[in-house]
């Protein structure tokens, strides 16, 4: 027998013998004794059973330690795979939070380039419309000049008509 079949065997002997046999049985075997001391062969089985489940127990006990080095190595693997995974998480949380952060810097910087070029334009159109108002002064000033020097031409034109009419009429 060999594999699983075999330490399968194996365990199926020890419980069969731990069933028959128990450390009480042990202490309180007697021996019955012959005339050359105890049984031998009636000793000699006792230590054949005695040694047979030894041998299932020892089986036994390399099965589980190979089945507990093998889940303890998962258990590793898994604590492994568990510290990844925060990490990732982690890593993904800071590279989520660097991202708004990076955006939220974008955003502010587009604002204020935007509110950068709006006072630069507002400044630029406050310039344009006091150049127009000041010219609209200058053109209220001269078209005033021009209705003073305009009504002082008529004013004398009609002095002179009327100094002419004198003179035509005396």
């Amino acid at each position: 027998m060999h594999g699983t079949s075999y330490y399968i065997h194996l365990i199926s002997i020890k419980r069969r013998m731990i069933m028959a046999l128990t450390p009480i049985d042990i202490q309180n075997k007697e021996f019955r004794k012959g005339v050359r001391g105890y049984n031998t062969e009636e000793v000699n089985k006792f230590l054949e059973s005695i040694s047979k489940e030894y041998e299932g127990v020892y089986a036994e006990i390399f099965e589980l330690r190979d089945k507990v080095q093998r889940l303890e190595a998962e258990l590793k693997q898994y604590k492994q795979l568990e510290s990844t995974l925060q990490q990732t998480m982690v890593l993904a949380q800071q590279t989520a939070d660097d991202v708004k952060q990076a955006a939220r810097h974008e955003a502010e910087l587009v604002l204020k380039e935007a509110e950068q070029e709006k006072t630069k334009r507002m400044s630029e159109a406050q310039k344009k419309l006091n150049q127009v108002n000041d010219e609209i002064e200058d053109l209220q000033k001269r078209r005033e000049m021009i209705r003073t020097q305009l009504k002082s031409f008529l004013l004398a034109q009609l002095d002179l008509a009327e100094a002419f009419d004198k003179d035509r009429v005396s």
